[in-house]
């Protein structure tokens, strides 16, 4: 039985790594492309052409809002299905930033500038935290180390919501 639960934690593991570096990537796309294009449209006085920052936080709520929902859905089964594991859980998220953020480490060791350009591309979404520093490094890790938190924090308040809940559930179908 140790091993199906050790198999379905490396399984979720794996899921929740792919799932935080697509939509971090798509992010990106979105924010670089189609939020550019569509709100520097329809809404011209943001002067997202003039604003980076701006446009990188308009791409950065994109992925803290769909992890932050990933994460509240997973505290719901997991705590509907006797499942929780929030230390499980944060070592899976924390390994998961700071693999997103490894990257950034390639800076130094790089002079094309094809390569820096991609690179600082991948941490688009976190460039509104270079109003703190202007290094990719720091702004990265600042914002990969948000969107870890805030997953972390949204699975522990759910867990504890639905527990609340499915308590409350309990009672009223005993009564």
């Amino acid at each position: 039985m140790e091993e199906r639960d050790n198999l379905r934690t490396i399984l979720y593991g794996w899921a929740r790594f792919g799932l935080f570096w697509l939509i971090n990537i798509f992010a990106t796309i979105v924010g670089r492309t189609a939020l550019l294009g569509v709100l520097g449209t329809v809404f011209p006085r943001l002067e997202l052409y003039d604003k980076p920052e701006l446009l990188s936080f308009i791409s950065w709520l994109i992925p803290a809002f769909l992890l932050t929902w990933l994460f509240i859905d997973d505290a719901k089964r997991h705590t509907a299905y006797g499942l929780y594991n929030p230390v499980a859980v944060e070592i899976i998220m924390i390994l998961t930033a700071v693999v997103y953020y490894a990257p950034v480490f390639l800076l130094d060791y790089t002079g094309d500038k094809k390569v820096i350009a991609v690179i600082t591309n991948l941490y688009f979404p976190s460039f509104w935290f270079s109003k703190i520093s202007e290094d990719p490094q720091v702004y990265g890790l600042i914002g990969g180390a948000v969107q870890a938190a805030m997953c972390i924090a949204a699975y522990i308040i759910a867990h504890k919501h639905y527990l609340k809940k499915f308590a409350e559930e309990d009672a009223e179908a005993e009564g």
